[in-house]
């Protein structure tokens, strides 16, 4: 099929991508003292590691049903298990992009509009940005090096939730309307704009945002938390805080950046700011490296094993 051949082609883009990056991060910091900091990292370790991811994992699956259920469009557990997972490998498409298969297999395979199955994705989308920017705010006052270069992009980020404010208001979303309805090829999808823009709307309203970004923030701290254990695994404890800040600013970055996974971005953020808490270049190298394969790439090999097993089932029409 025609979009196992796209993903099949994409992901080996961005696999060969990620190879050259990481060879050229061995070159530049000497692949051999990488080496040894991966070694020293104590093995048990690598189990708390991969537990976290998947707590990370499961929190935000028990968001997805929540946001299905919360615009009555619920599929079998069973099915939204295999479809969730299954589009964990399109995290290394730019942006995630790639999640709006999601959306489209819905439609698909389960009659649930896109009208429904878009703003779910965009929901995610938007409070994972959220729960990692207030991880970022918090890490900040545990910050002790320079924030010069960065505070520009976070100011940025933080006017983010004034407008999802904004779009509570029922005006403001009628002119958002109004005003995309203008163009020919979208006037006639007015319809289903209006109702993308009332499911999103649910899905942001004040008690969802107030249960969401609880939850998707102790998801994503998790991945801090990751981070924290890696640096102090490899002999240069930092404290929570920091970890909160490095991690999370690494994936801002890597998001904004829009690259596929956040590829470069992440790996350069993290490896500048243990810099500044005077961790070497080759121990902060082996720190991103390992914080990346339980954080990226776990993911993508969770996402293309439930692919390969669900995809005759998932890429099919309704019965």
């Amino acid at each position: 099929m025609r979009i196992q051949q796209n993903l099949v082609t994409r992901s080996f883009v961005v696999v060969t991508f990620s190879v050259i990056l990481y060879v050229a991060l061995a070159l530049f910091f000497g692949w051999d003292n990488i080496n040894i900091e991966l070694k020293s990292f104590p093995v048990p370790s690598l189990l708390l590691l991969g537990g976290l991811s998947l707590l990370n994992y499961g929190l935000r699956f028990w968001r997805w049903e929540i946001y299905l259920r919360a615009l009555n469009s619920a599929i079998p557990l069973s099915q939204s298990i295999k479809l969730y997972f299954s589009i964990y490998v399109m995290v290394i498409t730019p942006g995630k992009i790639g999640e709006i298969f999601k959306a489209g297999i819905l439609k698909e395979r389960f009659g649930v509009p896109l009208s429904k199955g878009i703003p779910i994705i965009l929901a995610e989308r938007i409070y994972d940005f959220l729960a990692v920017l207030i991880l970022a705010v918090v890490g900040i006052f545990f910050w002790p090096g320079s924030l010069a270069g960065m505070k520009t992009g976070l100011m940025a980020a933080a006017g983010i939730p004034i407008l999802l404010a904004l779009f509570q208001n029922k005006k403001v979303r009628t002119t958002l309307v109004s005003k995309a309805a203008g163009n020919s090829l979208i006037s006639k999808h007015r319809l289903g704009l209006e109702e993308s823009m009332s499911s999103l709307s649910t899905l942001l309203s004040p008690g969802q945002t107030a249960f969401s970004l609880a939850l998707t923030t102790v998801a994503w701290f998790c991945e801090c938390l990751g981070l924290w254990i890696v640096c102090t695994g490899m002999g240069f404890p930092i404290s929570v805080g920091n970890a909160l800040f490095v991690y999370a600013a690494g994936t801002l970055v890597g998001s904004l950046s829009f690259l596929p996974g956040g590829l470069g971005g992440t790996e350069a953020t993290i490896i500048w700011l243990l810099g500044i808490l005077q961790i070497t270049g080759a121990t902060a190298a082996a720190v991103a490296l390992l914080v990346r394969l339980f954080t990226l790439w776990l993911a993508v090999i969770i996402g293309l094993l439930f692919f390969l097993a669900a995809r005759k089932d998932l890429l099919r029409n309704q019965p």
